[in-house]
C-alpha cells in the first residue's frame, strides 16, 4: 500500500509536467466543507529547490534509483514545500509516516533544520520557521524502499525509524502528526476506515492528519491519475491494479464521521493530477 514511490523514471516524468490544477479543482470555495486557498508557486521557490537537492542528496550512497526519484518528487510534488510553508508539523511532532517509502519526508525535514540553521536568512521571508525536535516513525511494504531510506537516514536513527510493516495490520504508534500521502486508495474501503480510525485513536489531542487523496469527481485530471497509478503499479508489482477511490465530498464525510474536523486544500499545482490535501485536526471529544 506504499503509494509515494514508484520506479524513479515514473517519477521524473510525472514531476516534471506541468500544468494548472485550478481547472481540476476549482475554486477555494468549491473544496468543502472548510477550505485553504490554493498556492501554485511554493515548491518553485528558489530556497526551496536548493533545500530539495540537498535532502535528495541523502540517497546518493543508495544508489540511482533512489536518489533520482527523491530528486524528482522533492522537486516536482507541491505538498512537500506547502507543509513546510505553512507550518503543518510543529515542533517536538511524534510524526507517523503511513506509506513513508524511502523516508523522504524525513530526510527534507532534516535538510530544512540543517540549513535554517546554518543561514536563516535564505529562508524565505513569508515561509513558518520548521520544526525542531521533532521525530518520525515510517512505515511501509517494500522492504527495498526500506532499506533504502534506512541507509539514507542512517545518521539521524535516533530520530527517524523506518519499518516494513502492514498498517492495516497493527496498532500506530502514539503520535502528534500522521501523515499519509497518495496511499489509500490502494485499500478497500473498509480498511481505508479502519486506518483513519486508528490513527483518530492514537492522535494527540487535537493532533493533525494530513492526508492527500485524488478527488474522484474531478473528471479528466483524475482519469489521468488513475492511468498514471496503474501504469506505476504494473511496473512495480507485475500485476494490473485495483484502486479504491472516493468523491472529494465523501472522503470529508468520513473523516468527520470519525471525529476529524477536515480543511481541505488544492495539492497537484504545476501537475496535472486531481489531488486534494485534508488537513485533518482530531476533535476532542468527538462530535456525535
Amino acid at each position: 500500500m506504499a503509494a509515494r514511490d514508484p520506479a524513479a523514471s515514473a517519477s521524473v516524468a510525472c514531476a516534471a509536467t506541468s500544468h494548472d490544477s485550478s481547472e481540476a479543482l476549482g475554486s477555494a470555495e468549491d473544496l468543502s466543507p472548510r477550505s485553504a486557498a490554493p498556492d501554485r508557486v511554493a515548491h518553485s521557490e528558489p530556497a526551496f529547490r536548493r533545500l530539495a537537492t540537498h535532502a535528495a542528496a541523502r540517497y546518493r550512497p543508495a544508489g540511482r534509483s533512489p536518489y533520482y526519484f527523491a530528486r524528482g518528487k522533492l522537486g516536482g510534488d507541491p505538498v512537500f514545500a506547502v507543509l513546510l510553508r505553512d507550518g503543518q508539523i510543529k515542533d517536538g511532532a511524534r510524526i507517523v509516516d503511513v506509506g513513508c517509502g524511502l523516508g523522504i519526508l524525513a530526510a527534507l525535514l532534516m535538510a530544512a533544520s540543517e540549513q535554517y540553521e546554518s543561514t536563516p536568512s535564505d529562508w524565505p521571508s513569508t515561509w513558518t520557521p520548521p520544526p525542531r525536535r521533532w521525530t518520525l516513525r515510517g512505515f511501509d511494504l517494500r522492504s527495498n524502499a526500506i532499506v533504502a531510506g534506512q541507509r539514507a537516514l542512517a545518521d539521524v536513527r535516533d530520530r527517524v525509524t523506518l519499518s516494513v510493516d502492514d498498517v492495516r495490520q497493527i496498532m500506530l504508534p502514539e503520535c502528534d502528526t500522521v501523515v499519509m500521502l497518495d496511499v489509500l486508495h490502494y485499500i478497500d474501503p473498509a480498511a481505508q476506515t479502519r486506518l483513519l480510525t486508528n490513527a483518530h485513536a492514537v492522535l494527540a489531542p487535537a493532533g493533525t492528519l494530513l492526508l492527500r487523496v485524488g478527488d474522484a469527481a474531478r473528471n479528466w485530471r483524475f482519469r489521468f491519475t488513475s492511468a498514471v497509478d496503474c501504469w506505476v503499479s504494473l511496473a512495480r508489482q507485475k500485476s494490473w491494479p485495483r484502486f479504491y477511490c472516493r468523491p472529494l465530498a465523501e472522503w470529508t464525510s468520513l473523516l468527520d464521521g470519525i471525529g476529524y474536523s477536515v480543511v481541505a486544500q488544492p495539492m497537484s499545482q504545476g501537475t496535472p493530477f486531481a489531488n486534494v490535501l485534508l488537513i485533518a485536526t482530531k476533535r476532542t471529544p468527538p462530535e456525535r
